[in-house]
């Protein structure tokens, strides 16, 4: 399991954002805190396939935007940390790129390998499904289950969705024959639906301990990344199915001042037809990217922002290993 980053880890600045308590616990506020005995926290991988909810899914429960979510498939790249603290412990969520079948990239593949590295060396596991969907993807997830030591709880996502609920039984014993699971939840993360329910189920499989971060820490990742992910998610946003896969984004420079960042990004493609698209007539598209991008940015840095990008051509970046992890994409699980 990765070993906590000291450096350049995003703080809340107001602490335990988050302060719901969880169905069965009662509200610690002006009662003493509980010692290391009493607490419980762990890790907790969610896994499924792509764009079933669950960057969704960790942002509700942290209470504020640590993944990246768009309507595109396979937004997510990368294991991303989400620590969530409160009075009954911590739960470090691990929020994976979504299985699926293609292999045919190098950036596949290690998105692949991202996804099921992460089941291993954890206390708790999420399989997160869309309500009465399921699909070859959604079976290739399930099949990183295979050899799970820890509890593997069922969460089926988008339930609000599902007009006529009388339909969600047969499904449930449908996927429930599939594997032997500790329990099933019904949620909707966008609508905050079932999470607290959640929540409560996931303490109540977790071991005792203290605290594995700080309580003032809400992910292992760097603000840089963070801005990166920030970007990328507007370039996603706005160009939707035209936007392709093989964009990556990388800091050329960072550069503080007491009122200012100033950030400096590059926007690397395959083709030079789709930096073309990307920059737009005049620049405009580009332009408009930066403005969306840098609101955002200046939210997570509580700052003001200069955000200045350009776009780069690197031929078929995403099929070479070597490139991807030039890119940051390296096997560190």
């Amino acid at each position: 399991m990765p070993d906590k980053k000291a450096e350049d880890t995003l703080k809340n600045e107001k602490g335990n954002k988050d302060t719901r308590v969880p169905t069965g616990i009662v509200n610690e506020i002006g009662e003493p805190q509980k010692s290391e005995e009493e607490t419980k926290s762990g890790y907790v991988a969610v896994i499924g396939r792509p764009n079933v909810g669950k960057s969704t899914l960790m942002n509700r429960v942290l209470g504020q935007k640590i993944s990246i979510v768009t309507a595109k498939p396979q937004t997510t790249r990368h294991q991303i940390y989400g620590i969530h603290t409160e009075a009954p412990g911590q739960i470090v969520f691990i929020d994976t790129p979504g299985m699926h079948q293609g292999q045919s990239k190098a950036l596949n593949r290690y998105m692949n390998r991202a996804a099921k590295a992460a089941v291993s060396d954890v206390d708790l596991i999420l399989l997160v499904v869309d309500a009465l969907r399921w699909t070859e993807d959604d079976e290739q997830a399930l099949s990183a289950l295979k050899g799970a030591k820890v509890p593997v709880y069922l969460v089926v996502n988008k339930v609000d969705k599902v007009p006529q609920k009388e339909k969600l039984l047969p499904f449930l014993q449908e996927v429930s024959a599939k594997y032997p699971f500790e329990r099933v939840f019904l949620i909707s993360a966008s609508k905050d639906k079932g999470v607290d329910e959640l929540v409560a189920g996931i303490y109540e499989a977790l071991p005792k301990g203290p605290p594995i971060f700080g309580e003032d820490e809400v992910t292992n990742k760097s603000v840089r990344y963070l801005v990166t992910e920030l970007i990328r998610e507007k370039l996603m946003q706005r160009f939707h199915q035209e936007v392709p896969y093989s964009v990556a984004v990388e800091i050329e420079s960072w550069e503080e001042e007491p009122r200012i960042t100033h950030i400096h990004a590059i926007i690397w493609v395959e083709r030079d037809s789709q930096k073309a698209m990307l920059v737009g007539s005049g620049g405009e598209a580009l332009k408009q990217v930066g403005i969306q991008a840098r609101q955002d940015i200046e939210r997570l840095l509580g700052k003001k922002a200069n955000l200045k990008l350009w776009v780069k051509v690197k031929k078929a970046w995403a099929d070479n290993d070597g490139l991807i992890q030039k890119m940051g994409y390296k096997d560190e699980f």
